[in-house]
């Protein structure tokens, strides 16, 4: 997408938008508002921190945009005092370079959007379409989240008398007790595709996605056979292949001895929220990308470093039969593994040579900085993030860091971290060395089964390694 699309999609995202921006410094000031008056209407400017803090008790703001060093109070007190207001609020965070040391605290505070100063015209709108276009698509999920479960309500009071459905802003189905379908109303036939005529008397089969396991229709039948209700979300094949996602109560219909005489589903589509989700999922993911890129860069790291490794590990995940929750939490998380790094001295995290001793002492700690920085997030994304950060440098055998744990103690997130960031530290060329032949990477990956890496993690990695090293290709520096 060029920069031209980008501001057009963020301007018309940022309607009714508004901005706090906090500056000290007046020709920063000056050229920040100008540049964020072309994209929203309504901007506020403060001088300092205690003028910035003063204007949003005032209003509500969606975006604040703050510097850290600044007379009265400094940004870092000013988000505080802020986040105790409201602890969700979305706020971006000016810096240059010799403010690095706050980064830290910032994290813990919840803050995830950072612009280097000198401000760049390109950077600053890229930050914000990505963080608008986040408040964008979750306020039209709490819409459909909110319109749904009013709908819910709804019909479940039309459900206890079924004979007098007839709403056409719901998808409705009546089966009898063999789970032939005996009736649907014209938005099922709008949505699937069927006339009733074509599938009167036929099993829900005809409807099942090959992504809809048999487990779980069975979970489905044995609790409504039990004159249970049951509630859940179905994916379901439209007569042209397509499909759409449907939120779904299910209703056994009992006579009046308690027998059960059908069932009734009714059901809303719900594709384009499932759709929204899937935009904010991959917003989350490369914001944490960005930030793992971060934490690269002080180390003379590439950016595409956290890329490769992230795929690595999503392919891992993937081979090793990981649900797919759990592969989108560790491809997303992996890029974090290295984030304690900012923690570490410079003089030892761009060291050339082989560190001493007691350097490398100090370098093992980026583990539990960066599981330090993420742990008391309750967000499974962020959860998965810590666990990889502190388990990273864990070995098989028990001898890694910082916990010498081992074997299956190793959360599995850890372990496919593990191999797909040594892999990749193998392959490239980094500040203290030059790349190894990809041979000889595999004979060592080999020789460290059992050892430093998960056995059942290497024999994936060897059976399947031109899928890694195409990966590695790909993304080449």
């Amino acid at each position: 997408m060029t920069l031209k699309e980008i501001m057009g999609q963020l301007t018309e995202a940022a309607i009714g938008m508004r901005i706090l921006y906090v500056e000290d410094e007046p020709s920063i000031r000056e050229h920040t508002r100008w540049l964020l008056s072309t994209i929203f209407s309504e901007i506020e400017v403060a001088s300092d921190g205690l003028d910035g803090l003063n204007k949003y008790q005032m209003n509500k703001f969606d975006i604040v945009i703050t510097d850290i060093l600044m007379p009265e109070m400094n940004g870092i007190e000013m988000i505080k005092k802020i986040k105790e207001i409201n602890f969700k609020q979305q706020i971006i965070v000016t810096s240059a370079c010799e403010e690095s040391n706050y980064l830290l605290e910032l994290i813990n505070l919840g803050i995830a959007q950072f612009l280097l100063k000198p401000i760049q015209t390109n950077h600053i709108i890229q930050n914000l379409y990505e963080v608008v276009t986040n408040i964008y698509n979750q306020r039209k999920v709490d819409e459909l989240n909110s319109n749904i479960k009013q709908e819910l309500i709804h019909q479940t009071i039309l459900l206890e008398q079924y004979k007098e459905v007839v709403d056409v802003s719901s998808i409705v189905t009546k089966t009898d007790l063999q789970g032939n379908i005996i009736y649907v109303n014209d938005l099922f036939s709008q949505k699937s595709g069927f006339d009733f005529d074509e599938i009167k008397f036929s099993g829900h089969n005809i409807l099942r996605h090959s992504e809809m396991s048999s487990e779980f229709y069975e979970h489905l039948w044995k609790k409504i056979l039990n004159k249970e209700t049951w509630s859940g979300t179905i994916k379901n094949m439209k007569k042209d292949g397509g499909y759409y996602i449907a939120d779904t109560t299910i209703k056994p219909i009992l006579d009046e001895f308690g027998d059960t005489i059908d069932y009734i589903s009714i059901s809303h589509d719900v594709t384009e929220m499932y759709d929204l989700n899937e935009e904010i999922w991959q917003t989350q993911h490369e914001m944490l990308s960005l930030l793992g890129e971060v934490g690269e860069t002080r180390s003379q790291e590439t950016g595409n470093h956290v890329r490769r490794v992230a795929k690595y590990a999503k392919l891992l995940g993937e081979l090793h039969g990981l649900d797919e929750e759990d592969v989108r939490l560790l491809y997303s998380a992996a890029p974090m593994h290295d984030i304690g790094k900012i923690g570490i001295p410079d003089a030892i995290l761009l060291k050339p040579g082989r560190l001493e001793d007691h350097e490398f002492e100090i370098m093992k700690k980026h583990s539990d900085i960066g599981h330090n920085i993420l742990k008391n997030s309750k967000r499974p994304l962020l959860q998965a993030a810590a666990i990889i950060a502190r388990e990273h440098h864990e070995k098989w055998d028990g001898t890694g860091y910082p916990h010498a744990i081992k074997g299956d103690e190793i959360h599995i997130y850890g372990r496919i971290t593990a191999l797909a960031d040594v892999f990749d530290a193998l392959s490239c060329e980094r500040i203290y060395k030059r790349s190894w032949p990809m041979d000889e990477i595999i004979d060592y990956i080999k020789s460290q089964r059992e050892k430093q890496f998960d056995p059942k993690l290497v024999d994936l990695f060897v059976e399947n390694v031109d899928d890694f090293i195409e990966i590695a290709i790909h993304l080449k520096d």
